[in-house]
């Protein structure tokens, strides 16, 4: 099982984050929270604000967000 984040806006679910899967996996969708925004964000600004919230994680880390990653995909 692998997890990345994504953003579900009227109908359309868009993944945030890269997705190392080459070839068809089977998905489930979990809605966690609504996001919150001012009405003027642009997808852009939603993409970036959800990637700084996961590099944030790393901020007191002494690993780099792709060494994260591979970390995490090594355990599974």
């Amino acid at each position: 099982m692998f997890a990345v984040q994504g953003i579900y806006n009227e109908g359309t679910v868009t993944i945030i984050e890269p997705v190392p899967m080459k070839t068809k996996y089977d998905v489930v969708v979990t809605f966690i929270k609504p996001v919150e925004q001012a009405e003027t964000d642009t997808d852009s600004e939603r993409k970036l604000a959800a990637l700084n919230r996961i590099t944030g994680i790393l901020t007191d880390s002494s690993i780099t967000l792709e060494e994260a990653r591979v970390e995490r995909l090594n355990r599974q």
